[in-house]
């Protein structure tokens, strides 16, 4: 799974001078040596790229952005690393290179990867029922659930992606999310039907890990994954990242009534689609303290565009970054090669192809840009990461104002998003008729 895309022969690094803007219509150009002094790093744009900065800075000109970052990496490569905007609601601090932020579901992949990380080690199988590992899974409907395998729970075809068994504010505590797992029946067979589980994945996925690891989702994934990878990134929030973690712009009350609506008062009205969110409550949102004091593997993961870019840059290696190696070729390999037909996902009744705790590239529900075998993750607020795995692309787009998706929009990660993949695959092929040019 190695880059065997066409590349210019040598790749240039060049600072960049970020020019962004204010609200009111005033631009202010953030050089590198002022980013340099809130950041590590300094901003960063590859000959070639040059596209990709001005639709990053495009995006904040025209007031679609809080605050964002953007990196991607190529053939192991750094070739664009931007941030720009505010970290805070409030308009009082600037976005640095290290700020970090939620991503919502756009962190399923690094949970799902540590239960392949498992597997690789040999401590489990993809096939083996849930049950070997976790036995009280199967506490209610004992014969349907004892069919449930680890690849059905990672492919979200376990049959659980809601749990009526819950109450309001379940999510923010373990152990009563997974009692409530136990006890929930099965909506269909499993492996009968493509139902994205939102809420439930990070749960069922998690506490495989916690099982056969002994240690919860955010503590295997920082052990085994970020510290080795040097990772700006985590499955939790982190308080001693507080100083660097940015707000998410969702609004106050508003949002507040909508997860309470979404909780306690929809359930009621029946249909299993109507219980999505009803383990979520009021605090469902990653500003409040009960999100950022819990485990909820599905959607609490928090970081930087760079981290992300660099998670999928790693599989963009074959399992490897640098001179660290956290997969084996052979099980990125059955990722890459795990790409199913398009199938109808029951929640939004679009088509869907999803693989192992993944998406591959099929629209709306992911947009990866030109090639289907490109595959990834996206989350409610905007961000998203994926890998290409034949350009050898890690990509990674953070930001903190909720995407906003327009009626006649298309894609589900927003328009933010998409304008900036495509602008990458522009890039990309300029790059490769001037390549072919020089020959």
């Amino acid at each position: 799974m190695r880059a065997t895309g066409a590349r210019p022969r040598k790749l240039q690094r060049a600072n960049a001078s970020l020019c962004l803007a204010k609200p009111r219509g005033r631009r202010t150009c953030q050089s590198p040596r002022m980013a340099a002094q809130t950041s590590s790093r300094t901003p960063l744009v590859t000959p070639g790229f040059e596209a990709m900065q001005r639709q990053f800075e495009a995006l904040h000109n025209d007031g679609e952005e809080l605050g964002s970052a953007l990196c991607i990496y190529l053939g192991g490569l750094k070739v664009v690393d931007l941030w720009g905007g505010y970290a805070r609601i409030d308009r009082q601090t600037m976005w640095a290179g290290d700020t970090r932020v939620s991503t919502f579901s756009a962190c399923k992949p690094m949970t799902a990867l540590c239960l392949l990380h498992l597997v690789d080690r040999g401590l489990a199988d993809l096939d083996d029922p849930v049950v070997t590992h976790w036995p009280n899974f199967a506490r209610g409907d004992g014969t349907a659930k004892a069919a449930v395998t680890l690849r059905h729970v990672l492919s979200h075809r376990a049959g659980l992606p809601v749990v009526k068994a819950s109450r309001p504010g379940d999510v923010f505590h373990w152990d009563r999310m997974v009692a409530a797992l136990e006890e929930a029946p099965l909506l269909w067979p499993a492996g009968s039907r493509l139902a994205y589980h939102a809420v439930t994945f990070g749960h069922l996925v998690g506490e495989l890990v916690r099982r056969i690891s002994g240690l919860l989702p955010s503590a295997y994934f920082d052990q085994h994954i970020a510290r080795p990878l040097a990772l700006d990134y985590g499955l939790r929030f982190q308080s001693e990242m507080a100083g660097r973690t940015a707000d998410t712009e969702i609004g106050l009350a508003l949002p507040r009534l909508q997860a309470w609506m979404m909780s306690s008062v929809i359930p009621r009205l029946g249909g299993w689609k109507a219980q999505y969110f009803r383990p979520c409550g009021t605090q469902y949102q990653p500003n409040s303290a009960a999100w950022r004091g819990a485990e909820i593997p599905a959607v609490s993961g928090f970081g930087t565009a760079e981290g992300l870019a660099r998670f999928y840059a790693m599989l963009a290696g074959g399992g490897g970054f640098g001179n660290k190696r956290v997969l084996s070729a052979a099980m990125v390999d059955q990722m890459a090669q795990d790409s199913p037909e398009a199938c109808q996902e029951m929640a939004t009744g679009t088509t869907a192809r999803v693989g192992l705790g993944v998406f591959f590239n099929h629209g709306p529900l992911a947009d990866f840009g030109p090639n289907p075998r490109s595959f990834g993750h996206c989350g409610m607020g905007g961000s998203v990461g994926f890998v290409d795995p034949d350009r050898g692309i890690g990509f990674g787009y953070v930001c903190n104002r909720d995407q906003r998706r327009k009626p006649k929009s298309a894609p589900f990660i927003g328009d933010r998003g998409l304008r900036l993949i495509w602008a990458l695959y522009q890039s990309l092929d300029r790059i490769d008729r001037v390549a072919v040019k020089g020959l």
